[in-house]
This record gives C-alpha cells, structure tokens and sequence, in this order.
C-alpha cells in the first residue's frame, strides 16, 4: 500500500499520513518515547476539535486500520479509514511527539485535502472539479414557490458545477461610526461610544455549464439569487458553518468574466446590513410554569446559577450563544399572566408590560433587535423603564415573572453570533 501524501484523501477510502522524526543536534532519526497523533478540519489541534483520533503509538510493527505503526527508527505510518460522509476540505495531521530527558513535547502539522474528487455532470456525463469550499447563496422571493440557491462546491440540477474560489470581507467588518475628541489644553482626547458597520462581502464564484446554453441558465439563476433591495441568505462552510443576510452592495455590480465558451466566473458585491456571523442551526428553548408567580419579585442575589435553586413561582430557560459576540433573541409569551416581566437573570435587565393582560391563547412576542413587542400581531408598547437585553457570549438565564402564570409557556429562538 503506497503513502497517500501529497494525494488527496478521497471519502470511504484508507489514508496514510507519514512522520520522520529527527535529532536537530545530530541530524539522525530517533524513536521519541511517545507518539500521537490527531486529525483536525480547517485548523491545528486546539483551534478545532479532532475530526478522526486520537491515535497512539503502542509499539505496533504491522499496518493496521486506526493506529500508528513503525516502520524504521524515528518512523512512523499511521491509518485513517476516511468515512464515506466525511466533509470535504483541509485537513491537517498534528503529530505530538515526547523526547528527551525532560520529555519534552513537540508539535508537527502536516496539511492535506480531502476531495470528493471529479463530481459527474448530470447533462452530459463529463466531470468538473467543485473545489474545496463549499456553502450556499439562497434567496426566496415573496412570488416564487421556492428558494432561488445556488450550491457552493456542487453540481445543480442543470448539471452546472458551482465551483468558491474565494470570500473576501468574512474577516472583520469595518467601524462605521465613533471617534476621539481632542481634550482641551490638554494631551491625549476622550473616546465616544463606537460601532461596527455593515460588513461588505465579496464572492467570487465560477460556473461550469456543459453547454454555452446552460452557462446563460447559470447567469439568469446568479442574478435571481442576488436581491437589490431584499435579503439573502449567505451560508459559507468554515469548520463551524456561519451565515450572513446580504444583498447587492449598493450601484456596484456582478461582474461577468468567461475563461471558456461554457464557463463564467462571477464576482459578487455583497452587503450584510447586520455585521454579525452566525451559527446555521438557531436555537430553541422554553419552559412551562407550574405554580403561580409574582411580577418582578427577586428573592435571590445575582449572579443566579441554572437549574438549581429557581426561586418557586418562576420558570427560567438557559440560553447559550457558543460565538463570539452578542446575540438578539426573539423571546415568546404564551398566556394566561397578568403584567408579565421578562427577565435576563444574568444582568438583571428586564421588559415589563405592567397591566398587559394575556389569555391561555394569547401570544406576545418581543423581537430583541427590533425592540418591539407584539400581542397576536399587533404593536404593544413595553414599559418605557424596560431594559431590552440581548444574550452575551457564553450562558444567560431568561425569566418570566407575572401573576396568574400558572401554565404559562416562555420561549426564545436565537443564533449564536461571531463578529
């Protein structure tokens, strides 16, 4: 069996990854007394979880699905039995060896990808390359019966390959607003309060038709799948999918270039008004309430832990935002209660609604971006003391109080966020 290296992986297939192991001072090989090995997605161990391993040296001289073995002094073969679903991509080998009399660690990467390889062409049975880089650009106008998507990194049902060359601005949005005020007579200035823009995206993308025809069909679709004045949906496969509402970015344009009669490569100004990244997947959480509670009673110090110890009469749900920055939940009551109160117990913030008054059947909704609640569809003020609050990195506990809250229902839907 020949070293994989530098061939790709290729799904449902073994491959081997190779270490030779040197002494710096001498320039020969040597054994180091503990061997592992771990394989990552996107980046080196510590910044991504293991997508296979780990796996450890344990003396074995036979090659063998699942472990490492040696094949001379100071080397070593190891065997990833690739699954047949594994994601395509980068993955890296981080190798961890010991040696010394201070068994010292060192730590050796090594890149490889993992291809689908050549994807058949549904219209004519040729084969394109779809990259490495996969994801989604998906808008869904009010009179189509279905999405407009286009598939990053895959064949459609026309036979076009869709093939991400790049995605320029995922980095960091720009500070839009916020400046230094020069301080008077004196060195140095005062900061005000400063703010993240929207985030300016641009894709760059290719299109393989199998005909001159189908690649105008991939023009039209690329143009649909783009809003002027709507929002699309942006999905782009990092190790941790995220995603970002766009649309085009003001009087610029979709630039067209054709490297062969049925090929079109599309460079695409996006503009996400909300600068935020987020998770794919949104969260849900709720909680019913078993006994009656009292509004805005709080027989306990902050900071509250969950669940433990909920205070009788209210009900709580534990809302984690896993990124980097703040998120905004959409938070849902569910009657019957009488002057509810929502209430971030990690902050103590709270919206209050006093004399609101909710049947079993009545549905009051408070958007967290928006600022803005609404009873059954329609625009209800919250009390002009309320905090709206939105979820910090890491775990918030949501609280509902009011009177009358027995069998009340509280709900939040949210998206962990990135920057």
């Amino acid at each position: 069996m020949a070293l994989s290296p530098p061939q790709a992986a290729q799904p449902g297939q073994p491959y081997l990854v190779s270490l030779n192991f040197w002494n710096e001072s001498s320039g020969t090989l040597v054994d180091p007394t503990a061997l592992q090995l771990d394989l990552t997605y996107g980046e080196e161990i510590g910044f991504a979880a293991d997508a296979a391993g780990p796996y450890t040296y344990t003396g074995s001289s036979a090659p063998a699905a699942g472990t490492i073995w040696r094949t001379g002094t100071g080397q070593y073969t190891a065997w990833w039995p690739v699954p047949a679903t594994a994601s395509s991509g980068v993955y890296v080998a981080n190798w961890t060896a010991t040696y010394g009399v201070n068994n010292d660690q060192f730590l050796i990467f090594e890149n490889f990808p993992l291809a689908s390889g050549f994807s058949p062409t549904a219209a004519t049975g040729t084969t394109a390359d779809i990259g490495y880089w996969t994801g989604s650009l998906a808008y869904q106008p009010a009179w189509s019966p279905s999405a407009f998507t286009i598939p990053f990194g895959a064949v459609d049902s026309y036979g076009i390959t869709w093939t991400l060359l790049s995605v320029q601005g995922w980095d960091s949005p720009p500070t839009a607003v916020g400046q230094i005020i020069q301080r008077s007579a004196d060195h140095g200035g005062w900061p005000t309060a400063q703010f993240y823009g929207p985030r300016t995206v641009t894709v760059t993308l290719m299109a393989s038709a199998p005909t001159q025809a189908l690649r105008d069909t991939a023009r039209a679709l690329l143009q649909q799948a783009v809003p002027f004045s709507d929002l699309a949906t942006l999905t782009y496969n990092e190790p941790v999918p995220k995603v970002a509402y766009v649309r085009r970015n003001a009087t610029a344009v979709v630039g067209e270039t054709y490297p062969t009669l049925a090929d079109v490569v599309f460079s695409i100004p996006l503009i996400a008004p909300d600068p935020r990244k987020y998770s794919a997947a949104q969260q849900y959480a709720s909680s019913v309430t078993s006994t009656i509670a009292t509004p805005l009673t709080f027989p306990f110090t902050l900071p509250v832990t969950f669940p433990a110890g909920l205070p009788p009469g209210q009900q709580g749900i534990l809302a984690v935002n896993s990124g980097t920055f703040e998120t905004r939940p959409v938070i849902t009551v569910q009657g019957p209660v009488t002057g509810p109160s929502v209430i971030n117990g990690s902050t103590g913030q709270a919206v209050t609604f006093t004399g609101l008054s909710l049947a079993a059947s009545d549905r009051l909704v408070l958007n967290m971006d928006a600022r803005q609640a609404y009873k059954n569809g329609n625009f209800t003020p919250a009390d002009p003391s309320s905090a709206w609050f939105v979820l910090q990195p890491g775990s918030s506990v949501i609280y509902l109080t009011g009177t009358g809250s027995k069998n009340s229902v509280l709900s939040a839907t949210w998206a962990s966020s990135w920057i």
